[in-house]
């Protein structure tokens, strides 16, 4: 028998005027998982969690927990953590103080609150910095202060808005492998929003993405990246490289179009009765061939290569068609490939596996 969702957000909207910042999203948050809201600037994602948290009345839908309606309840009665980018710490309070804040609110005794503080502590990594002030700490270090401040309280839930965006690249690495530990070791269900799609990849047990105030698509990491339901999911998370189709319709059991003077194919899907198709294909399954390759089970194109750019393992490949309205392609090769040592304006050919091709609307 299937468990009830630990919060259910069922066709939450919210309005601002003529605005929708949100239109009727709907998604049942699983107990223990690592939730992560992924979209653009504007997508709704920090407005929905807020909302989560009791911050922002909806103007329409409402939130169960475990089957009761806490739409109005006030943020302070739902037993919601939050940790923010700001860190939000007391800045005259030693780190011990700032973490056992919630508990004496809260009216925790002293010995079971310094408990709890000195565990949460440990749990983040800082139990020998109990008595310093947030201004000794490093950036990173008072995040990890926020989150136990967060924790330590054991709400049923943790909501965490972009916490990681101020960090620099290396910093923001090592606390994303941190959040995973701390997460895998208390248990509690994490909805965390970002704009940063290597890190929703990374981190979620499911990302949930927003595209002007809809939820596009709700699942894994593996599946969304893998089976993208648009074309808006496809390119906002990981690259994408695209085909618009003509002259769509089936091959036995395939779909074929035509893109320039190549004949591609893909799995069909509901897209096949979409007004314009794209074929859709990760540049990580596609192959460079400098001779028009000859590969059974695989869709060729013939392109140009316009760029090259230096990462050091890698190159990066620009690449263009002759087909009108294609948009541009990119492809990551090793940087002792062959093809990084071609020059621009080198024509080229692309092969991937048929099965590889996804049909998009």
């Amino acid at each position: 028998m299937e468990r009830q969702p630990q919060l259910r957000a069922i066709g939450i909207g919210k309005r601002y005027g003529d605005f929708r910042a949100l239109d009727e999203v709907s998604i049942d948050i699983r107990q223990g998982e690592f939730l992560t809201l992924l979209g653009p600037s504007g997508s709704g994602k920090t407005t929905f969690l807020m909302i989560l948290a009791g911050f922002q009345d909806p103007s329409s839908g409402r939130l169960e927990a475990q089957g009761a309606d806490i739409t109005r309840r006030p943020a302070e009665k739902r037993n919601f953590g939050m940790v923010f980018q700001g860190y939000a710490l007391f800045p005259h309070m030693s780190i011990e103080d700032n973490v056992a804040f919630p508990l004496k609110i809260r009216g925790v005794k002293s010995a079971e609150r310094n408990r709890r503080v000195r565990h949460m502590l440990d749990v983040v990594g800082l139990g020998e910095h109990l008595g310093k002030r947030p201004g000794e700490l490093s950036g990173g270090q008072q995040q990890r202060v926020a989150i136990a401040r967060a924790l330590v309280f054991e709400p049923d839930l943790l909501l965490l808005d972009e916490p990681l965006s101020a960090l620099d690249k290396n910093l923001r690495e090592q606390l994303q492998a941190e959040l995973q530990r701390i997460h895998r070791q208390v248990g509690t269900t994490f909805v965390f929003v970002t704009h940063d799609q290597n890190e929703a990849l990374a981190l979620s047990t499911r990302i949930a993405i927003f595209n002007r105030g809809r939820l596009a698509q709700i699942d894994t990491p593996q599946a969304i990246y893998n089976q993208p339901s648009n074309r808006f999911v496809a390119e906002f998370l990981g690259k994408m490289n695209l085909f618009p189709l003509s002259q769509v319709g089936r091959a036995g059991a395939l779909a074929r179009g035509r893109f320039g003077d190549a004949e591609l194919h893909a799995e069909p899907s509901a897209a096949l009765q979409a007004e314009a198709p794209l074929l859709a294909v990760r540049p990580e399954h596609m192959q460079l061939h400098s001779t028009p390759p000859s590969v059974e089970g695989h869709n060729v194109v013939q392109a140009v290569l316009t760029a090259k750019t230096y990462q050091g393992a890698s190159t990066e490949l620009g690449l263009a068609t002759a087909a009108a309205g294609a948009p541009p392609m990119s492809l990551a090769v090793h940087a002792d490939h062959l093809a990084a040592r071609l020059e621009q304006g080198a024509r080229v050919w692309l092969s991937w596996p048929i099965e590889k091709s996804l049909l998009l609307a």
